[in-house]
């Protein structure tokens, strides 16, 4: 970043440096925050259970959005300051290329196909329009990806209203392009963190025998009547009812949430629940491996 007077240019004051990176360090951190949400509410949703009911913290949300990355998204973010770097030195990127390079792009340049497909607005116009008609089309009957709508409405704006952002008309249109852009950004994170979180629910499903057992003790009957549980009556003791085959979703708050072992198919058609427990004195919970079977005597 540099700013010019008259001929010559100076370097970046260390207070816009300051104010850059914490702009960015802001974005990233409300990006997160939203991806954990997003994460968590697919998650949990599966399993009848709200995010925002859990009581979930900013800094449980931010860890939760984090975890989302992989090593997928490693070369994606090796390249962008690669191309950032490459757009900004792209004149003396150029000259380090051979002549025959060089004038084999000015020659391609020079024709007008090319020059018309080259031209930012002109390419933006395009994406745009082609990001309007695929919304249109979504809302027909037609089923069309999230994903493909949004990455033209993303792109395309920006492109349309970026060779003329400095004018004093444009800049209303610039920004209201970023605005748009960045609402659509979001919303095709929240899309991916969703489909990971409902991902990740089926996959837990699948491991389900192998989670951690509940056995619930309780002095009074608690009716509990799910796929794969069993309820022992005993004969003596302080807790007369022993419930077994629950699997531990998670913990809150003093809150134990249970699942029956069920399959896929059993959760698509809607025949899990979840339980919720609080363990108190007419009622005892224990944590055992899964695998362990049981005798009430």
């Amino acid at each position: 970043m540099t700013y010019r007077r008259g001929n010559r240019s100076s370097p970046p004051r260390p207070f816009d440096v300051i104010g850059l990176i914490t702009m960015l360090l802001t974005v990233s951190a409300a990006v997160l925050l939203y991806m954990g949400w997003a994460f968590l509410d697919g998650y949990l949703m599966t399993f009848n259970v709200k995010a925002t009911d859990m009581g979930f913290g900013a800094d449980e949300y931010m860890l939760r959005g984090l975890n989302l990355f992989s090593n997928a998204f490693l070369p994606v973010m090796a390249a962008i300051p690669l191309l950032l770097s490459a757009a900004t030195h792209r004149a003396e990127l150029t000259r380090l290329l051979p002549a025959r390079v060089r004038d084999a792009g000015r020659r391609l340049m020079g024709w007008q196909p090319v020059r018309v497909v080259t031209n930012v607005r002109f390419a933006g116009a395009v994406v745009t329009l082609a990001g309007l008609v695929l919304a249109v089309a979504a809302l027909t009957r037609w089923w069309i990806d999230t994903y493909l709508v949004l990455a033209p409405t993303i792109v395309g704006p920006l492109m349309l209203t970026w060779p003329s952002r400095d004018g004093r008309n444009s800049r209303l249109a610039f920004a209201a392009s970023v605005v748009i852009s960045t609402f659509c950004l979001l919303w095709a994170v929240s899309v991916y963190a969703q489909e990971r979180g409902r991902r990740d629910a089926h996959e837990l499903v699948g491991s389900l025998p192998y989670r951690t057992q509940v056995a619930i003790y309780a002095k009074d009957s608690l009716a509990i009547d799910a796929p794969g549980v069993t309820s022992w009556r005993i004969s003596s003791g302080k807790y007369r009812y022993l419930y077994t085959g629950l699997r531990l979703l998670l913990t809150r708050d003093d809150r134990y949430y249970l699942l029956p072992v069920v399959t896929k198919d059993q959760l698509r058609n809607g025949e899990s629940r979840t339980f919720v427990l609080t363990e108190e004195d007419d009622v005892r919970l224990e944590l055992l491996p899964g695998a362990r079977t049981f005798d009430a005597e």
